[in-house]
C-alpha cells in the first residue's frame, strides 16, 4: 500500500512519493468518502482525468461554523500539463485543488526539507453564509506528480494553524 495513516491518526506516510506528514490531531479522516465523491463526479462528467486524493481530513461536517477547517493532499500526473512550464503547472494545480476562482496574490516559493513549493493563497465569500473562507495551497512536483497540500478554513487563525502543520513534512 503506497500510503498509510497511522491508527493513532497523527502521521501520514506515502512511500511512493517519499514523504511523511503529521496532520493536526483533532481532525477526522474523510479520505474514503472523498475518494467516492471524486469517482461519482468523474462518472457523471464521463472523464477519467481526476485528482488522486491521498488524504482528506476536516474538523467536522458543519462547514458553516467559524472554527471549521479541512486539509487535503492530492496529486495529478505532471505530464498531463506537458504544455505548461513547472511554475504554470503548479499554479493551475493549486487553483484546481483550492476550488476557488482566483488567488489573492502571486504564489511565493518556499523550501521545506529541500523541496521547493509554490504557495498560493485564495479567499472567497460564501454566498449562503456570512463566512469568508480562505485557502492556502502548497504545490510541488515530486516523482513525476504534482503534489498539493490544500488547507481551507473559515477563520484566519485556523488557516494559519493548518499551514503551520507543513513544518512537520519530511522527505525520504
Amino acid at each position: 500500500m503506497p500510503d498509510v495513516l497511522t491508527s493513532s491518526g497523527n502521521a501520514y506516510s506515502n512511500v511512493d512519493l517519499g514523504f511523511s506528514y503529521a496532520p493536526p490531531k483533532e481532525m477526522r479522516d474523510e479520505t474514503i468518502g472523498g475518494r467516492a465523491d471524486i469517482r461519482a463526479r468523474a462518472e457523471a462528467l464521463h472523464t477519467t482525468k481526476t485528482l488522486d486524493l491521498l488524504l482528506a481530513m476536516s474538523s467536522g461536517p458543519d462547514v458553516t461554523t467559524p472554527a471549521w477547517h479541512s486539509l487535503m493532499i492530492e496529486t495529478y500526473p505532471r505530464q498531463r500539463f506537458s504544455n505548461l512550464d513547472d511554475t504554470s503547472a503548479e499554479g493551475k494545480m493549486s487553483a484546481w485543488v483550492a476550488g476557488f476562482s482566483g488567488s489573492t496574490e502571486k504564489p511565493r516559493s518556499v523550501v521545506i526539507g529541500g523541496q521547493s513549493f509554490a504557495v498560493s493563497v485564495f479567499s472567497e465569500q460564501d454566498g449562503t453564509i456570512t463566512i469568508k473562507k480562505g485557502a492556502v495551497v502548497w504545490t510541488t512536483i515530486r516523482k513525476g506528480k504534482l503534489l498539493s497540500f490544500a488547507f481551507v478554513a473559515n477563520s484566519p487563525e485556523q488557516l494559519r494553524a493548518l499551514a503551520e502543520s507543513m513544518k512537520t513534512i519530511q522527505f525520504f
